[in-house]
């Protein structure tokens, strides 16, 4: 993991801070608007679930299907699968429960023992549930296994590159914090990742002002207030949304990764 403390003096001048956790002080400065043009997709993943959602693009199906394949294992809804695509992966999705608002190839399989065979990369975020503040508050954290070791040395034994996605207290090694406001999104939602097999830069702070706070109150429109605030572009429903990774964390680490995987190919 690289390590920052020799450059903390310099960080902590910059308005930036980190204890080999790569986090940011808040900054007083408003945070742009997050834009991005309409996502095209390859004609070849078009579902009748996501049909009136993206573009789709005949042309882009054999400049895919040449890309880096990376796996994303506990898929969800697929807000880190979108990010990783964005930064040039193909995708292939896992995830225990049925995911029809999925966006890419998927399989309905248990994470922990899908065969690793054949890809490139991996993501993965195994459920949070053991490690979230509210399940130290009712106790039922015995309920909810830590999957973080055993997916690790799954992910490690296959000798490519991956990374791993949780929430505090997480018992994550090095981890890197991401905020959505480091992104210009309107929406505080820290996430931490693992990411051992190469280096990252540093984003601009957090900026914890002025932003949407999904969690004050449910209502009409929150899950596509929450959506929007994310930058899920198409349909997730209320659950699959909150337990979402905004695409903008992945599109960013998958820069990162998408660099190392093509080294790989090289060497």
């Amino acid at each position: 993991m690289y390590s920052m403390r020799s450059q903390q003096s310099e960080l902590v001048t910059r308005g930036l801070y980190s204890n080999n956790k790569w986090e940011a002080l808040p900054s007083p400065t408003s945070p742009e608007i997050h834009q991005r043009a309409c996502i095209r997709l390859p004609s070849s993943l078009c579902k009748p679930s996501l049909r009136t959602y993206f573009d789709w693009d005949d042309s882009g199906n054999e400049d895919y299907a040449k890309r880096p394949a990376l796996l994303d294992l506990f898929a969800g809804g697929g807000g880190a699968a979108m990010g990783y695509y964005l930064a040039g992966f193909r995708i292939v999705g896992v995830d225990i429960k049925p995911q029809p608002h999925y966006p890419f190839e998927f399989h309905q399989a248990d994470a922990l023992t899908y065969p690793l065979e054949g890809f490139d990369a991996y993501h993965a975020s195994p459920p949070c549930q053991t490690y979230s503040m509210m399940q130290n508050i009712v106790k039922t954290k015995e309920k909810h296994p830590d999957l973080v070791a055993p997916i690790r040395d799954s992910l490690m034994a296959t000798g490519k590159p991956y990374v791993i996605e949780n929430v505090y207290k997480a018992p994550l090694k090095g981890h890197l914090r991401l905020c959505g406001t480091s992104f210009g999104l309107r929406i505080i939602r820290h996430r931490y990742f693992e990411c051992p097999w190469f280096r990252l830069e540093l984003l601009p702070p957090c900026n914890h002002s002025k932003v949407y706070d999904p969690w004050h109150k449910d209502g009409v429109g929150q899950r596509e207030k929450l959506s929007t605030a994310m930058g899920i572009d198409w349909f997730m429903t209320r659950p699959e949304v909150r337990e979402a990774i905004p695409p903008a964390y992945t599109e960013y680490i998958g820069k990162y990764l998408l660099e190392e995987t093509k080294r790989r190919r090289e060497n």
